[in-house]
């Protein structure tokens, strides 16, 4: 009896000691497989964060694209987007013709003189307006022409040699009239100040048939000469130089430049600009071309 109770006790202490470790193995098992199910949904998170990731990357990169190429696009077209400023940097020439018929005006003789005068230039443009600032340098060389006021006699006639110099700054207001893209009518005006620089010569003269000649001195007009030439009454002489205002003469210090004008605009590409300006001012007409390069 008692060996039946002892052996009953051995057999279970045997299948507990049994089964508690296989219990174990089970639960041990059942977390490995939780762990492994966790890593991979983990994973299978990760790679659908990586793809929408990617998705998201390759949707920034088309925007990108899409907005450089527009950019791109702008860049190479000639059309003038509104509301933006552009900035040209270039040169002008202009030909000035100061007509006889202005001269006559205030004076008797004279001769139309044409002007050369050129210099860099820098344009701010916005919405078909343009403000275009130039520095110019203009020659008003002449050679010795018959000059006299009109109120004076016939013995006041001189020769007159100019090598007079100015040097503009001034401001053109420019409107346009688009007809194309790359093609418009440009009207306004301009504005300004001339720095005046340089020789004015004077000299009495003599009127020889149809012409004119410099009288060898005071008084000394030569035997064929009225005796009413080469007064003593100045000293226009042996290439009188006329002082400037600031020297109590006739030579001005500084010379306004007002003028209208219009001419075309050619936009030969979204960089480069050419112009052709004529106008009508204080100096006369002006025929002139300009180059400028957008910044």
């Amino acid at each position: 009896m008692a060996a039946r109770k002892w052996l009953t006790g051995l057999l279970v202490a045997g299948s507990v000691a049994v089964s508690v470790p296989a219990r174990a193995d089970d639960e041990a098992k059942g977390k490995e497989d939780s762990a492994e199910k966790t890593d991979g949904e983990k994973s299978a998170d990760a790679d659908t964060e990586k793809k929408d990731a990617d998705t998201d990357s390759e949707k920034a990169g088309d925007k990108e694209g899409k907005e450089a190429t527009a950019g791109a696009a702008a860049a190479d077209s000639v059309v003038e987007e509104k509301g933006k400023t552009y900035r040209f940097v270039g040169a002008r020439y202009r030909l000035i013709l100061v007509p006889k018929f202005i001269v006559s005006l205030f004076a008797d003789g004279g001769a139309t003189v044409a002007v050369h005068s050129f210099g860099p230039e820098f344009a701010i443009r916005k919405d078909g307006f343009e403000y275009n600032f130039g520095l110019t340098y203009a020659g008003y060389g002449m050679s010795d022409t018959p000059f006299k006021s009109k109120s004076d006699g016939e013995d006041a006639w001189e020769l007159v040699n100019s090598q007079i110099k100015v040097l503009y700054l001034t401001a053109d207001f420019l409107w346009s009239h688009e007809l194309s893209p790359q093609f418009a009518i440009n009207y306004g005006m301009g504005a300004g100040l001339g720095l005046v620089f340089g020789t004015l010569y004077r000299n009495q003269a003599i009127k020889t048939g149809s012409g004119y000649t410099r009288c060898a001195g005071n008084g000394r007009g030569g035997p064929a000469a009225p005796s009413f030439y080469c007064g003593t009454d100045n000293n226009h002489y042996d290439n009188y130089e006329e002082p400037s205002w600031a020297n109590g003469g006739s030579k001005p210090v500084i010379f306004p430049w007002l003028a209208v004008q219009t001419g075309a605009r050619y936009k030969v590409d979204p960089r480069f600009v050419a112009r052709l300006d004529v106008g009508f001012g204080l100096s006369g007409f002006f025929f002139g071309l300009g180059a400028d390069y957008g910044l």
